[in-house]
């Protein structure tokens, strides 16, 4: 569908439920004009805040608290009206009706930030970032995608474009003007030194970004063991809820269970799986494939063993993986025993899952990916695989480049592809005119012309 940013959209800010308040907002030059039909008394073209009555023709249907937001000073960059209505749902759909009656257009989905992208207002970055702002299951997301929100990422994306824009600029200027052969920095060994710092700085960014994503979207935690190790049981002490059945009897957990933890600065997204064992049941073997399949999937795997049951053939599977053996039913041994056992493995903790003593486990989880030290990151961290996918392409034009110059070629050709990184930049900073910036340097820093 295509989209006429001449329209003024409207939709519901807020969920439309039987609640106090309700947010309608409109977004277009004809915000005010629309609202003004549905009320009593004509809106200030200021940006403030106003009370007045709504109609539906001569009838009163209620009265609200309406924002407005003028000249820019706007989320979108565009004239806004939020009215603040009553939150029944009869009344919110009715109003809604309404201003799409007298001319406002129902907004498509993302279309309010979409108009803010284009409108200068907020870049590919801090769009993403609203998303992960309300999506956020730890309070670590949470601060970085305010901090991306705020601009943070910005500014570490500036810092690499103006790298980018002075190594384009020296290559330029050699081509465009030879007469200049004694500009600073624009051999091609000095080239290369230039390049690589770009390059670490794109590792630094794709590593870092990683690393956000997995803890932002949970980090997959897979509980493996043998039959009745007591998997079923950890889970629950985990999560402090009855969500896995628990019995007596091998074979009682055929399919995977799901749940979620929350720490501060990470979540993990537990899977309790089908005990490991030799069997019949075709049922249960299906689900032994699965939880075997899953083993490669998974960023952390939790491997249950106890006193009796401790399965070295499946250990051998997942000893490369990041893991940790919990030892269970550790109120069944003594101090020896469990001594003994801890000599066999490199990372292991005793637990009671059945006590619901786990501190121990719990510790080494939140030493393992504490991630506090990401707040404290200066580069641009991705919570948007496209994106990242843009900086793999960077990463990649740099490369190339570098060989490039390995290869002979000429500087012209190099800087095809450093124009498409510059290019990729700016459009997530929503910035299109790569050229002017170029010649802009150009003439500023190496002082043609004087």
């Amino acid at each position: 569908m295509k989209i006429n940013l001449n329209d003024t959209i409207v939709a519901c800010s807020t969920k439309i439920a039987r609640q106090a308040i309700s947010i309608i907002r409109l977004s277009g030059e004809q915000a005010l004009e629309i609202t003004n039909k549905i009320i009593s008394k004509k809106l200030e073209n200021n940006n403030k805040m106003q009370i007045r009555k709504i109609y539906d023709g001569n009838d009163i249907i209620d009265e609200s608290l309406i924002l407005t937001f003028v000249n820019g000073k706007s989320f979108t960059g565009e004239n806004i009206v939020e009215i603040h209505c009553h939150g029944g749902i009869l009344l919110t759909k009715k109003i809604i009706s309404l201003l799409i009656s007298y001319g406002a257009r129902p907004a498509l989905p993302g279309e309010f930030s979409q108009r803010a992208y284009l409108n200068g207002k907020i870049n590919l970055i801090q769009a993403e970032s609203i998303n992960n702002l309300i999506d956020s299951k730890n309070e670590l997301a949470l601060k970085i995608s305010a901090m991306n929100l705020e601009g943070k990422n910005n500014r570490a994306l500036q810092e690499m474009k103006i790298k980018l824009i002075d190594i384009i600029s020296k290559i330029q200027t050699s081509i465009d003007y030879p007469d200049y052969d004694d500009v600073e920095g624009s051999s091609a060994e000095e080239i290369k030194t230039d390049l690589q710092i770009l390059k670490n700085d794109t590792l630094k960014i794709l590593e870092v970004s990683k690393r956000f994503n997995i803890l932002n979207h949970g980090i997959n935690t897979l509980i493996l063991g043998e039959t009745n190790v007591g998997k079923s049981s950890l889970l629950n002490s985990l999560i402090s809820e009855e969500k896995a059945i628990v019995t007596d009897f091998e074979g009682t957990t055929r399919d995977i269970v799901e749940g979620q933890l929350n720490f501060d600065n990470f979540t993990l997204n537990l899977i309790d799986t089908a005990g490991i064992r030799n069997t019949n049941d075709k049922v249960e073997q299906i689900g032994i494939e699965k939880s075997i399949s899953l083993i490669e999937s998974s960023n952390l795997i939790l491997f249950v063993i106890n006193k009796s049951k401790i399965n070295y053939e499946l250990y051998e599977k997942i000893k490369n993986k990041k893991h940790i053996v919990v030892l269970n039913k550790a109120e069944l041994l003594n101090m020896n025993e469990i001594e003994d056992i801890k000599g066999k493995f490199n990372n292991i903790v005793a637990v009671s899952a059945l006590n619901s003593d786990i501190k121990n486990l719990i510790q080494w989880i939140e030493n393992e990916f504490d991630n506090g030290d990401l707040l404290e990151i200066e580069v641009p961290i991705l919570s948007n695989s496209f994106h990242i996918e843009m900086f793999k392409n960077i990463l990649k034009l740099l490369s190339n480049s570098e060989e490039n110059i390995n290869q002979g070629f000429t500087t012209d050709l190099i800087n095809v592809d450093l124009y498409e990184i510059l290019k990729i930049i700016n459009n997530l900073l929503g910035i299109y005119d790569a050229d002017e910036e170029v010649i802009d340097n150009i003439f500023r820093k190496y002082c043609l012309g004087k």
